[in-house]
């Protein structure tokens, strides 16, 4: 009995999937004899003796506007993080995190005594080598004299001995006269020889005043060396007072290192320090920056432009900025500046538009939409929706079906730029053609067709 029972269910089961298996093929085989919707050019079905019943569209006048839009981040124009130059504590913070500051303002006081006491031993130096310089002055006043009175000492033993050489002279011919008379026999030989020693004498004279010369002129010399020492150690003195003047410009350069000031107009954003601190200068293990400040009254927004749009990317295009924070504001701008190069892994190039905050609503790290107007549509284009588009366009060549004389015609046509919503027509339309953009049934070359859009025929035939 439970045998029976069994066989029962199993031929139920393939009486029912009999059933299904043509019920399924007959209704494949009523659908298969209803003729598609749509068809495209290459395949066209055979037309139905009735009209089609279509709509049209007529093509507007300009081509499409070529833009790129990408996301984009909003940045700070400037962006400074403050060290500290030297290591010191804390001892003055004025300013904490949302603080607007200016330029130049003093933000932070680090406590440095020994900067302090450099600056005046600084200053100490200084007056030091300055006085060292009015010495050397002086030393090279006094060689200046003393090479004068050499030259006066020259001037006066040449003097001597033209005195002397006179002297000579006249003892001379005295000395002559005398030796005469007394060949004569007329003086005693006593008087000769007087004159004798009065002439010699003269001579040695004229010898001591030569030497005298000598003296003065070598004294003379002397002098100049003097001077000429003495120069040189007021140049080593003025020397000094220059070094020591760099020393003490370069303490109080540390000096105000204690000072930490703002480098612009601006917002601080980072404060890692509270007074008391002890703070370690950069260059001694110090990496944490005592304050950050961030200039707000000009934003950069940062966009990656993709590959296929660098090549149209240009400083000056107009942009569109829309911030995700602040609905139903755009805010206008150009391209500042393109990095001329696009990242070899995200295949993108970084662009930056400068936008004004001057009320300071764009904030660092905000982010929203950028539209960058890139090309102008032509304005001997038309423009159509990319749905009349026949099949693939290839090498910028395509089909569209237009109504003509009652009829669908198929004609090629000059495609341009195709955004998904509207493609750009530089070749093969007018003015006055009717596109068709929807139909009910199949179409071809020449097939009957029937304006559904009433409106939109008439318009075109009031344009005609």
């Amino acid at each position: 009995m439970l045998r029976r029972m069994t066989y029962s269910f199993i031929g139920l089961a393939v009486c029912l999937a009999v059933i299904c298996v043509c019920g399924v093929t007959v209704v494949n085989w009523g659908n298969a004899k209803e003729p598609p919707a749509h068809f495209s050019a290459q395949h066209p079905g055979k037309p139905e003796s009735k009209e089609l019943r279509v709509d049209v569209v007529s093509p507007r006048v300009g081509g499409i506007e070529r833009s790129s839009t990408q996301p984009g981040s909003v940045h700070s124009f400037e962006t400074a993080d403050l060290y500290a130059k030297i290591s010191g504590y804390l001892t003055e913070l004025p300013v904490d995190i949302g603080d607007r500051v200016k330029v130049g303002q003093v933000l932070a006081v680090i406590d440095s005594p020994e900067l302090e006491k450099d600056v005046q031993r600084a200053v100490a130096d200084v007056e030091k080598a300055k006085a060292g310089v009015v010495q050397m002055e002086a030393s090279v006043a006094v060689a200046k004299a003393q090479h004068k009175a050499s030259e006066a000492a020259v001037v006066q033993a040449f003097g001597e001995i033209k005195r002397d050489e006179a002297k000579q002279s006249f003892q001379g011919k005295q000395f002559r006269r005398m030796k005469e008379l007394y060949g004569l026999k007329s003086i005693d030989e006593r008087l000769v020889d007087e004159k004798e020693d009065q002439f010699l004498a003269s001579e040695s004279a004229v010898d001591v005043a030569k030497a005298a010369v000598v003296t003065a002129q070598a004294q003379v010399a002397a002098a100049q060396a003097k001077i000429d020492a003495a120069s040189a150690d007021l140049k080593n003195a003025e020397a000094e007072v220059q070094v020591a003047e760099a020393n003490l410009a370069k303490s109080k350069v540390f000096l105000n290192y204690t000072k930490i000031v703002s480098p612009y107009d601006g917002v601080v954003t980072l404060r890692s320090f509270h007074r008391g601190a002890f703070i370690r200068e950069a260059t001694a293990g110090g990496a944490v920056p005592v304050l950050r400040v961030e200039r707000s009254d000009l934003m950069r927004v940062v966009v990656q432009v993709p590959d296929l749009d660098v090549p149209f990317v240009n400083v000056g295009d107009p942009a569109t900025i829309q911030i995700a924070t602040l609905p139903g504001i755009n805010f206008k701008g150009k391209v500042s500046r393109c990095a001329e190069s696009e990242d070899h892994e995200t295949r993108t190039m970084r662009t930056e538009i400068d936008l004004p905050n001057p009320d300071h609503r764009l904030r660092d790290g905000m982010y929203g939409r950028v539209i960058i107007k890139l090309q102008a549509g032509s304005k001997s284009a038309f423009t159509v929706p990319a749905s009349t588009l026949v099949g693939k366009s290839e090498n910028s060549k395509g089909q569209i079906y237009v109504v003509r004389d009652g009829k669908a015609r198929l004609i090629p046509v000059v495609v341009g730029t195709d955004n998904g919503v509207d493609v750009e027509i530089l070749g093969g339309l007018d003015i006055n053609s009717q596109v068709i953009s929807r139909y009910n049934g199949a179409i071809g070359e020449g097939v009957p067709v029937v304006i559904s859009n009433a409106d939109v025929g008439e318009k075109s035939k009031h344009e005609e």
